[in-house]
């Protein structure tokens, strides 16, 4: 077939795709034939040994050929439904299971022939495999060439609604043929010969359709070094463009920051007042600040903030603070006022639900210097947002926010000179991901929390044992204090196996706690609606909180002292830690109870097992980075950027070194990417970070 493709082609125009499946497949993020190709596998179907079902051992992750003997569902103790499907073949029987999706039981027809894959586990003495990987092998599914499917490593990607694994794969196969040659490489020729990478091309072809495990080594390595090795370059170009810049010089300082460290009712810690140091040295340097303030939860990264802030404000110069939600930019906008009000500094809050009419208010007030700190969420950054004395801008919690985000605001309009830029994260990330992620900036770690944090108590329980949970909740709300359940979606939805906050949260109202205060939180209300919600719930008007994860990072209330986590297998550690971070705030002891599902595998069970008996917040962060990978912790794949889909920076640390020592001697020899291998280098960082990318473009 003539090859009539490039990359930036729409997948639309692929052959069987059209606009209903193209609408599909953009569900999963496939707008382009580049977005396909780069659609990795999740897992292989090793089709060329697949297991008598009577070999099976727990724990052991297993592929099965089998054909369906029964095929039913019952309900759950918590009103919800259990489908159980039995394979068998000549050595034996293995149980699948799945929660609230009731639509497998339509495919498995007692007699087809099943190909199942995943985790084997033994419950009840039965052999049973939890929400497999599985294929219909007796489907008269004719996409694709013979042997696409069978009898080799196939691969299994992940799916939406509309898009079924034979003909996505199918699909995928299309485009590698079309395409082929045509694809464009992304990493000098002399560098893949001297690291052993196999070029583009066959790399993509090993990972989607690998003809053997060694090939799919070679692919799979090469990919994850292109991963890394762009990140470095582009760190590396950041880091050097920010060196350029010239900064607000601020060397004069009045007496705010005195009287506010003055007047707290506590001592800055050791780690506080060393990273304020490194802070206030940059501010005084002359050179534009670009500086991660990394801490673990409550270690006091917002009145470190807040001393910067001071210290600009008082050389006659304006601060700017953006959160990722309006409830944490509110909340901080209530924290600073209070602290401020005394200093007669003047704050204000904006962000995208704010009346026109205060809108209007606030931004003439910025606009005539009246305004010394604004405080806020993206709404600060549309282009009506003028601040003529901008010297500092702080980004609490920079991961939410792009790349992009996180660099508005270059420079003062009256002298041309950078504005200082504090991004925080409350998320730990391990250094040497902090490194490779943030390579542009400098990094400065609180590695210490206040006195009188108090340690929180955190154990699994599984639902058929969770009145004790209950009843746990009861005796501390009767005692005066507070609790949270969490739970990862809002409302129920067909094929949705996991607890929802409305349905929850009429149950508890209704049945556990018929004469307390229980409130519901989340992301749907209006900013007023959560505004009230946490305001009540903070002043102690709200017994229990019912809430999704609106309340991560921020949410401050000493007398919440219990905290329910439905489904915590759906989270990260570092988001779980996050969550637990909401108490154990106060003096009195806390505990935090994560509710499981009976079912649960146990890989699942080991991971939050870890994280109930660890409290530091970067110990977490590194084990999560070393079972999840990094994901989307860089911000920036919103932008079409492709972040890390393949790499792990702390499991290929080694070629982290690599590619870290590649991208110095490229840049050394090619600050500009100007030159044959330069502009392989510029356009692959052009079609992957845009307007990110800081070259000149002549």
């Amino acid at each position: 077939m003539a090859t009539n493709l490039d990359p930036t082609t729409a997948v639309q125009y692929l052959k069987g795709v059209g606009p209903v499946r193209a609408r599909a497949l953009g569900r999963l993020g496939i707008e382009s034939v580049a977005d396909l190709l780069t659609h990795y596998p999740r897992r292989y179907f090793d089709r060329t040994s697949a297991l008598p079902i009577g070999r099976l051992r727990p724990g052991q992750e297993a592929t099965v050929l089998g054909e369906v003997l029964t095929a039913g569902e019952r309900r759950t103790r918590r009103g919800g439904t259990l489908q159980t499907v039995s394979l068998g073949d000549d050595t034996g029987v293995v149980f699948c299971v799945w929660f609230n999706q009731r639509f497998v039981l339509k495919q498995f027809r007692p007699g087809r022939r099943v190909l199942a894959s995943g985790q084997v586990q033994l419950h009840g003495g039965q052999r049973q495999l939890a929400h497999p990987d599985y294929e219909l092998l007796d489907e008269q599914d004719q996409d694709g060439p013979a042997g696409l499917h069978t009898g080799r490593l196939v691969p299994v990607y992940p799916l939406t609604s509309g898009v079924g694994q034979h003909w996505l794969r199918a699909l995928v196969h299309q485009a590698l043929e079309r395409l082929g040659p045509g694809l464009p490489e992304t990493l000098p020729e002399g560098l893949r010969r001297r690291r052993r990478l196999p070029g583009r091309a066959e790399a993509l072809q090993g990972l989607h359709f690998p003809a053997s495990a060694a090939a799919l080594e070679a692919a799979h390595r090469r990919l994850v070094y292109e991963e890394i090795f762009a990140i470095q370059v582009l760190m590396a170009l950041r880091r050097e463009s920010r060196r350029q810049l010239e900064g607000i010089r601020l060397e004069k300082p009045g007496d705010l920051t005195r009287r506010l460290v003055k007047g707290l009712p506590f001592a800055l810690t050791g780690a506080q007042r060393r990273v304020l140091a490194e802070i206030l040295a940059d501010l005084r340097s002359g050179a534009a600040m670009h500086r991660l303030l990394q801490g673990d939860v409550g270690s006091g990264k917002t009145l470190v903030a807040l001393v910067a802030a001071l210290f600009v404000i008082e050389q006659g110069w304006q601060a700017m603070l953006m959160a990722p939600t309006e409830v944490l930019a509110r909340q901080h906008g209530r924290t600073l006022q209070r602290l401020c009000d005394p200093l007669g500094v003047t704050i204000e809050t904006l962000t995208g639900s704010t009346p026109a009419a205060q809108r209007r208010k606030v931004l003439a007030g910025v606009g005539a210097g009246e305004i010394d700190l604004l405080v806020g969420t993206h709404a600060l950054i549309q282009d009506d947002v003028a601040m003529p004395r901008l010297a500092l801008t702080v980004v609490d919690e920079q991961h939410r926010f792009g790349v992009r985000q996180r660099s508005r605001g270059a420079a003062d309009k009256e002298t041309g000179r950078a504005v200082h830029v504090l991004v925080m994260s409350a998320t730990p990330i391990p250094r040497s991901l902090a490194l490779t992620l943030y390579g542009d900036l400098d990094l400065s770690v609180i590695d210490e929390l206040p006195p009188g944090r108090q340690p929180v108590r955190t154990e699994l329980i599984r639902e058929d044992q969770e009145d004790a949970v209950w009843a746990d909740l009861r005796r501390e709300v009767a005692a005066g204090r507070q609790a949270y359940v969490i739970h990862p979606v809002i409302e129920e939805t067909e094929g949705q196996d996991l607890k929802a906050a409305t349905a929850e949260h009429a149950r508890l109202a209704r049945d556990v706690f018929p004469d307390r205060r229980v409130a519901l939180l989340h992301g749907r209300l209006k900013g007023r609606e959560k505004d009230e919600v946490m305001d009540a719930f903070a002043g102690g008007a709200i017994d229990v909180l019912v809430a999704t994860t609106v309340v991560e990072v921020g949410v401050d209330v000493p007398n919440a002292t219990r905290m329910v986590i439905h489904n915590p297998e759906r989270f990260g550690l570092a988001q779980l830690h996050q969550l637990r971070g909401r108490i154990g705030r106060g003096a009195a002891s806390s505990a935090c109870w994560l509710l499981v599902d009976r079912f649960l595998g146990e890989e699942a069970w080991q991971r939050l097992t870890f994280f109930a008996g660890h409290a530091d917040g970067f110990a977490l962060a590194e084990e999560d980075l070393r079972r999840r990978g990094p994901g989307d912790a860089w911000g920036v794949r919103q932008h079409g950027a492709p972040g890390f889909r393949l790499a792990n920076p702390l499991r290929d640390k080694d070629l982290v070194q690599d590619c870290r020592a590649d991208a110095q001697e490229l840049l050394a020899a090619d600050p500009q990417l100007a030159g044959p291998d330069g502009l392989v280098v510029r356009s692959a960082l052009q079609a992957g970070f845009g307007r990110a990318l800081p070259l000149s473009t002549g």
